[in-house]
Order: structure tokens, then sequence, then C-alpha cells
């Protein structure tokens, strides 16, 4: 049985992911700042610090992976992004090479492109699309990206960053349709974080299926992932619910709109949507 650490644990998606992976055979060892009660079978917890990097590697020893979900949720000031989001996970990247841990499986976010327009503003975005960072929460799961690929291609620890999109029961609003993932399907995406053979580094979305999608998965399909639920059935109702701007109209021009980051894009944002869209939109 393959024992899984995962930091950040006792959080809305931890707590999802946590008994998905149990339910898939694997051993837990469940991580945060706050304690975790009730373990279940083949679950430990415990108590830590991720910028506690000798603790953190205690913890880590015998894990054949991590999941490193501990982060800033929300879009905090820089000395909290930087304390967890850059020293948080270089502490955690160098555990787990102390302690002989065999992949690390990093939890990103769809936010580090999110001031690239979407659909129908732009073309689906792809895992090389360049770096559009909406917010510093957003920076700082984009310089965990940087710090995987250093350690997968230098160090020799395979890495898979997701780029989760937005980890719910179901999808909430308009956007969202294009990038909602349910728990089971994030926790495939893990699973081959865990268990691919060839993985070296990898970038991959982490949505399911959509009708209305805003990006290019070919990454993940790749490496054999295959959603098992769609957003698609959601449609009537979110619509109904969350109806699209006027085209033409000045909702339709806000950051919100014209960017897949919604409104971490429009937060603290200056000036008109022009200079976000490609060159021959933005001239019409």
């Amino acid at each position: 049985m393959k024992r899984i650490a995962i930091t950040g644990a006792a959080g809305l998606v931890g707590t999802g992911l946590r008994r998905q992976l149990l339910e898939q055979g694997y051993a837990v060892v469940s991580l945060d700042l706050q304690p975790i009660s009730n373990p279940a079978p083949n679950e430990t917890t415990a108590v830590v610090d991720i910028t506690d990097q000798a603790a953190l590697t205690q913890h880590l020893e015998g894990c054949d992976a991590v999941v490193h979900l501990a982060a800033c949720t929300t879009d905090a000031p820089w000395k909290d992004q930087v304390y967890l989001s850059v020293e948080g996970t270089i502490s955690l990247f160098d555990a787990a090479r102390a302690a002989g841990v065999k992949r690390v499986v990093y939890a990103s976010s769809h936010h580090v492109v999110g001031l690239q327009p979407r659909s129908p503003h732009g073309p689906l975005m792809g895992d090389t699309a360049i770096l559009r960072p909406d917010s510093r929460y957003a920076v700082g799961k984009a310089f965990g990206e940087s710090l995987g690929a250093l350690y997968a291609y230098k160090y020799g620890l395979p890495v898979l960053a997701i780029r989760i999109g937005n980890v719910n029961t179901q999808p909430i609003d308009r956007r969202r349709l294009g990038s909602w993932i349910s728990f089971r399907d994030l926790a495939q995406l893990v699973s081959i974080g865990i268990e691919q053979p060839d993985l070296v580094f990898e970038i991959v979305y982490g949505i399911s299926d959509a009708s209305g999608r805003h990006y290019d998965n070919a990454s993940a399909h790749r490496l054999g992932y295959r959603p098992k639920d769609s957003s698609e059935g959601w449609d009537e109702r979110v619509l109904a619910e969350d109806p699209p701007p006027a085209p033409g109209s000045d909702a339709a021009r806000k950051p919100s709109e014209v960017t897949l980051g919604g409104m971490f894009s429009e937060s603290e944002y200056v000036g008109d949507t022009q200079r976000l869209l490609p060159r021959r939109e933005a001239r019409t």
C-alpha cells in the first residue's frame, strides 16, 4: 500500500481529496496547521507548519508521494504569500528530497494564466501559454511551478503540477462552467501524478469535462486522464442564474468577463481591458 502525504489536508480540497485517495486504497498522511479529528482507517494526521523543514521531513519519511495543497487560498498580502507559497513550497520540496519521497504533486492554479483572455476572446489555453497571473496568490502558484521544474529536471524528483480550476460538488457560476472539477476527477489526476511511470515534469489543468471549455488539456489526456464528470449538465441552471451580459455593453468588457481569472482579475484592476485582448480584437 502506497503512503501519500497531503499538506493543507484540513481545507475543503484537502478534505475531499483525502477521502478519495483513501477509497482508492492509499494510506494517507494528513498534514495541516489545524488539527484533524477522527482520522479514517489507514490515515494518520499531524499538525505541522510547512516552513518547519525539519518537522516536515520527519512526517514525510516513508511516504511514496506528497500532494502539496497548503497555500494562502485568498489574495493575501505579499508577506503572507511569500511565507506560505514561496518559503513553504521551498521547504516542502527540500523536505521531500531529504525524506526520499519519490513524487510531488503540486497544486497550482488556473489563475497563473488568469489575465489571459478567455473564449471567445482568445483561444483555448494550453499548458505552454505565457503566464499572466491575475493576483498575488497566482504569482505564488507560478513560483511553485518553476520550483517544481527545477527539482524535476535538476534533482530528478518527478513532479506533476495541476493547475486546479474550481473544485466543488457543482459549478457555481458561468465562468466556472469551463473551469470546474469534481473531487473524483481531481483525485484521478493526483493518482496519475503518483503512478505514471514515465513522469518527469508535467503541467496539466485540473478541470472536468465541459461543453464551454476554456483550456486545452491535451497533456493530461496524454498521461491517461479521462474525466468522469462534466459541467455540461449544469449549463441551463447556471446560465439562468448567471446570464451573460449583452454583447458590447460595459459589463461585457469588464476584466471578470473577458479573462480566465474572473473576479481575481477584476480585483485592483486599473484601466480598460484592451491591453488584455489579442491585437486584432483590441482594435475593433
